[in-house]
């Protein structure tokens, strides 16, 4: 699908997200970090020119274990400084795709996912 458009901001389980976003027949063959995006996971490996950094995964992954490589990635970034509010912070995630379905201009990817405070107000 084209169109395809998801952007979650939580804290928790990954893994039922991940699952919309895969949809039924997607799995992952590679992932890429971008500072600024986040990791990216990619259902195929561009063929023309593959984004400089990706790097091919041993085998596919589908929701379910993407969503256990991104829990395990998230549990080691810096999160940056706590937002400054009436209220407790928790460590969560963001996970989302740009225009086009695509994160960026990024050919075969499927979904990003990058630190995000999970703010509860009073």
């Amino acid at each position: 699908m084209d169109n395809f458009h998801i952007d979650i901001t939580s804290e928790g389980d990954l893994a039922t997200t991940m699952g919309i976003a895969f949809g039924r027949r997607k799995t992952a063959e590679a992932y890429l970090i971008d500072p600024k995006k986040g990791l990216i996971f990619f259902q195929y490996v561009p063929s023309s020119y593959p984004p400089e950094g990706l790097v091919k995964l041993p085998f596919k992954l589908d929701a379910a274990g993407a969503a256990d490589f991104a829990k395990r990635w998230l549990a080691e970034q810096d999160y940056g400084n706590e937002p400054d509010h009436d209220g407790d912070n928790g460590r969560g995630w963001r996970l989302y795709t740009e225009a086009w379905g695509r994160i960026g201009d990024l050919s075969g990817s499927i979904i990003a996912v990058k630190p995000a405070w999970a703010m509860y107000g009073k």
